[in-house]
């Protein structure tokens, strides 16, 4: 992580922003211990961290600095977040009026995200590999990392498509790996996962004590948000 907030550090320098004080965001679920690593990464990179801040108050931050001028003096806007990620899934609920937001409520799951999702894919299509040819590619991690690439266009591809073909060329012994899959299939394999996120959206909505009917807008934020999800 100091690594990391060092070359963080590098860019801001090139763009003019010679600014040594930074606010770090980090998971709303994270423990006290993991919270002073965060500190002391920022020490050892030289960056002096003012202050941590919940990534679910950082995005919601966010939406309220862009669209203030939307916002009503009195009425307050009842916003859900839905920040599902490639190693985890947040939801958080936040009340805004101009130039005031207060979180409601959150729950987070820590490993429900787009990573166990390809691995369910990896798994599939590496098993039906080493089937038809002999060989097992997800034990090397030159074939583990060409395939989940390739996993991860499928699955995006899938989200506005019905169906699409996984190609990886040579995945292994100059073997190529070619597979159509259809966008139901996709949805059944990740039946379970949606269970996980159904339970995770109905504890968010019971800390926050709302109902559905006072939510005005759900916004999406993370790159798995490119899953073909239905919640009935």
């Amino acid at each position: 992580m100091a690594f990391y907030l060092k070359k963080v550090k590098t860019y801001f320098e090139k763009a003019g922003m010679m600014s040594k004080e930074i606010v770090i965001s980090v998971p709303s679920y994270s423990t006290n211990a993991e919270r002073q690593a965060y500190l002391d990464a920022a020490e050892i990179a030289g960056i002096k961290c003012v202050r941590l801040i919940n990534e679910s108050t950082a995005t919601a931050l966010t939406y309220g600095f862009f669209r203030k001028a939307d916002l009503d003096a009195d009425k307050p806007r009842i916003v859900a977040f839905v920040d599902f990620g490639h190693s985890k899934l947040t939801v958080s609920f936040a009340s805004f009026v101009k130039g005031k937001m207060k979180i409601l409520g959150q729950h987070s799951d820590r490993n429900l995200g787009a990573r166990q999702i390809d691995y369910l894919l990896f798994d599939l299509l590496g098993g039906e590999f080493e089937k038809k040819y002999g060989c097992d590619p997800r034990p090397s991690p030159r074939c583990r990392l060409r395939l989940l690439d390739s996993i991860e266009k499928v699955r995006k591809l899938l989200t506005s498509n019905k169906e699409a073909d996984v190609h990886c060329e040579a995945l292994m012994e100059d073997e190529d790996l070619h597979r159509h899959m259809t966008r139901d299939e996709l949805e059944e394999l990740i039946a379970p996962f949606v269970g996980r996120f159904r339970q995770c959206l109905e504890q968010a909505l019971a800390n926050s004590g709302l109902t559905t009917d006072k939510i005005d807008f759900v916004e999406l934020v993370g790159e798995a948000t490119r899953i073909p999800i239905c919640i009935q």
